[in-house]
């Protein structure tokens, strides 16, 4: 009864789509000066297969670890192999940072945390929504900086801390984290395809405004959760804006193209050139565009199981 989970959707789609598995290095790779990125596999959605875990930190001293996503054992036991040479070399890990909430994210944070002794930090709203899973042991806030106790050096100059920004949207407690030229960026962008905003955790308006912001802050290499890294931020950024725009304007379309439309009619008007295993998925983003047109008195919702546009402002 009723609509299903995202996480039974996430499986449906899984079984339907293909993905990009296949075999991955299971050292850290180095991807910006104190970045390197392990690509650990995890329960995500079609196309990715992976989730990159990021190993931040200086030549000497401890490491930041953010999004340990996979739950599967043998992930987790390349992960520690990778920290355990870490330690060795003078690098140990000193904390758990956690992007946002969801699984592909967070799956092997609590036992790493355990296994290490140390704290994991996110978001307070990540942090009630892992209630009871994952304890976060410390609160982030907008615009706080992380001492990576040490100075990691680049072009741009040197840095000694991670600087938090709040990004909600895909998620209420989204953080995105800085260090010189590059973001790691979580689930704002991905190296391929797009990102799912889901309105029984997301906002399509947040979303777009938290892309407005980043692209503020002038990025220049984006480090996301799946996929490889963006060299040109700033053209990701507004290609995801123009992305999100041009698909409201087909909902909007559709919207006006009859008197009242169900989900499944507008799926099919708004979101024809998507794959038809991804229709699932792309109703639960439908729904937050209707949302947010809603909230902008562009859209009614007055039957339960229809929309319309309002007259006037389509």
């Amino acid at each position: 009864m009723g609509e299903p989970s995202v996480d039974a959707l996430y499986e449906q789609v899984r079984k339907q789509a293909p993905t990009s598995a296949g075999e991955v290095p299971s050292v850290p790779l180095p991807v910006a000066p104190g970045i390197r990125v392990l690509a650990l596999r995890t329960p995500t959605l079609p196309p990715a297969a992976h989730t990159n875990a990021y190993l931040v930190g200086p030549d000497a001293g401890p490491l930041i670890v953010v999004d340990p996503g996979s739950p599967y054992p043998d992930q987790e036991r390349i992960l520690d192999a990778a920290l355990d040479a870490e330690a060795a070399a003078g690098r140990p890990l000193g904390l758990v940072l956690l992007t946002h909430h969801h699984g592909d994210h967070v799956g092997g944070a609590a036992a790493l945390a355990a296994r290490y002794g140390v704290p994991i930090a996110a978001h307070r709203n990540t942090a009630r929504r892992l209630a009871g899973r994952v304890a976060v042991t410390r609160e982030l806030a907008d615009g706080e900086p992380l001492d990576l106790g040490g100075t990691v050096r680049s072009e741009l100059g040197d840095a000694t801390h991670l600087t938090c920004v709040h990004t909600p949207g895909h998620a209420d407690g989204h953080l995105v984290f800085e260090l010189g030229d590059a973001t790691i960026v979580g689930d704002m962008v991905a190296g391929f395809g797009t990102i799912l905003i889901d309105p029984s955790e997301g906002d399509m308006a947040d979303y777009l405004a938290s892309l407005r912001v980043m692209l503020d802050r002038a990025p220049t290499h984006l480090l996301p959760a799946h996929g490889p890294s963006i060299r040109d931020g700033r053209a990701k950024l507004r290609e995801y804006i123009a992305h999100r725009t041009m698909r409201e304007d087909r909902v909007v379309a559709a919207l006006a193209a009859r008197s009242s439309s169900t989900i499944d009619e507008l799926v099919a008007d708004a979101y024809s050139d998507t794959p038809k295993p991804l229709w699932p998925l792309a109703a639960r983003s439908l729904r937050a565009h209707l949302d947010k047109l809603v909230k902008e008195r562009r859209a009614e919702h007055a039957d339960p199981d229809r929309w319309t546009g309002r007259s006037g402002s389509l």
